[in-house]
């Protein structure tokens, strides 16, 4: 094979290997970074594969067609020629992200890229499994979530979770193989929901993805399906998906194609959970949900979310968004449309915290005559999908006449902000100060484009009591599982 070897000639080269050695060894090496608390373990990739090069190491085995020939990866010659396979897939320079012709756009292609690639997968398991259980058991007059998910997926979201969290311990702990074959059967009922045939998955998967150039950095369908099945055999590549696949992936299977749905959701699921945690945070002495006002001309709505605090307020518009999968392979149209789409939320916005708020409608019971640097507000989405907020203010800027370096300007960049769901759950959850974040944010022109409020900065207060029952209920979740174990034989 020579000392190097050219990412392009990998599906040619995988060919010869049986298509169970080439799962095994991709599950071996998921092993490996799987954790407790984080949906990875951030600490080990340094030494290990990383999830989105083993991602795509198995979307080539799996996708190059007829096995011509048994080799395997066995001993230390076949672990060998397997780093040399992984060596030969980090080194693959995206030709789009790198290319000569590109390079004013380098940036934000490689912020998106390695965003949605690195990011979602490193965020805390206990923070989701919270967002997943409230959402998939709401039910107002509206809409019964649990209904919803009973009729698409044939069970309620606990048996989902409850795998999701044995085979993910199951796997850190290195469990025997007929302990796995024993949680296929007792969960056969759910596992066909997240289970597709080879051929079907690669059917799916060349709807998103064609071209292997997009392997790397584009969606793959592991996600919402983690066993493949293939000549009668069931498969379980990368078992460090599966608290992805049981949680946001489910969510997105759910609504997907049902515009209708997806707006009742946004409407009635997201809205309430957010008002839910900003009100965990014990951080606001009100915090109200839109209403409807009559203005000049006529009916209008109010923003989603209102919290004051002393003489803060604090204003929300909540949209169900997540990035499009041809964001992934950098879709120049798809690009634009995300920033089109956050630029018209950050307008509305801005029309209220300027426009409306105290002229048009005043939802807090206490009357505060806010001075104008003291309102902030926020777009949050849903999943985050890594645009850089510079540009996206810049457009939103030309949306509504603001001149650049005017205060007005300076008030859009420095007051509102663009929030994943994920970074507002770390805020509540960590116990972070959500106005002293946005007042700091907002003295420090630096920080106007970040991501989140919070950097790299971990809280060192005791993370909220609600996680650590979510903790709780996950362990017991496993020991119950254990000690059934034992119960039916296993030693």
């Amino acid at each position: 094979m020579g000392d190097y070897m050219e990412f392009e000639r990998l599906p040619i080269l995988l060919k010869r290997y049986a298509f169970g050695a080439k799962m095994s060894i991709a599950q071996k090496n998921s092993m490996e970074i799987m954790n407790f608390n984080k949906i990875v373990d951030s600490e080990k990739l340094s030494s290990s594969h990383l999830p989105w090069e083993l991602e795509t190491f198995a979307l080539l085995s799996i996708s190059t067609g007829a096995e011509y020939d048994n080799q395997n990866f066995n001993g230390t010659k076949g672990e060998r020629k397997f780093i040399k396979i992984m060596d030969a897939i980090r080194n693959y320079q995206h030709p789009k992200v790198f290319s000569k012709s590109e390079e004013d756009n380098l940036f934000d292609y490689f912020l998106i890229v390695t965003g949605l690639t690195q990011f979602p997968i490193q965020e805390d398991t206990h923070y989701i499994t919270y967002r997943y259980q409230y959402m998939f058991n709401f039910k107002n007059e509206k809409v019964s979530m649990p209904e919803e998910f009973k009729a698409k997926f044939g069970a309620e979201f606990r048996e989902y979770l409850d795998l999701g969290i044995i085979l993910n311990l199951s796997f850190m702990a290195r469990n025997h193989p007929k302990v796995l074959d024993y949680i296929l059967i007792k969960y056969e009922h759910i596992i066909k929901y997240l289970i597709i045939e080879r051929e079907n998955f690669n059917r799916l998967q060349s709807k998103v993805t064609t071209d292997i150039k997009q392997y790397l950095y584009g969606f793959k369908y592991f996600y919402q399906y983690p066993f493949i099945s293939y000549n009668e055999k069931t498969y379980l590549p990368l078992p460090h998906l599966i608290m992805h696949s049981v949680t946001s992936s489910l969510l997105f299977r759910l609504t997907e194609g049902d515009d209708k749905f997806r707006n009742v959701f946004g409407k009635e699921v997201l809205e309430n959970y957010l008002i839910h945690i900003i009100k965990l945070t014990n951080q606001f002495e009100e915090v109200k949900g839109d209403f409807r006002y009559q203005s000049k001309k006529g009916g209008k709505d109010t923003l989603d979310v209102m919290a004051i605090n002393k003489d803060y307020c604090f204003m929300i518009d909540s949209k169900s968004m997540v990035p499009r999968l041809a964001l992934r392979n950098l879709a120049i149209e798809t690009i634009q449309h995300t920033i089109d789409r956050l630029a018209k939320a950050v307008v509305q916005v801005y029309l209220h915290l300027t426009e409306r708020l105290t002229k048009e409608y005043y939802p807090f019971s206490r009357e505060v005559q806010f001075l104008p640097e003291n309102i902030f507000g926020a777009v949050i989405i849903l999943e985050e999908s890594y645009i850089r907020r510079e540009v996206v203010m810049k457009k939103a800027a030309d949306l509504l006449n603001l001149k650049h370096k005017t205060k007005e300007y300076q008030f859009l960049c420095s007051n509102i902000k663009i929030l994943s769901l994920y970074s507002m759950e770390r805020m509540v959850f960590e116990g972070h100060d959500i106005i002293e974040k946005l007042v700091e944010n907002r003295n420090s022109e630096k920080n106007w484009f970040a991501y989140n409020l919070l950097g790299q900065e971990v809280s060192n207060q005791e993370v909220r009591k609600e996680i650590k029952l979510i903790k709780d209920q996950n362990l017991q979740t496993m020991t119950d599982f254990i000690d059934e174990l034992k119960n039916v034989g296993f030693n």
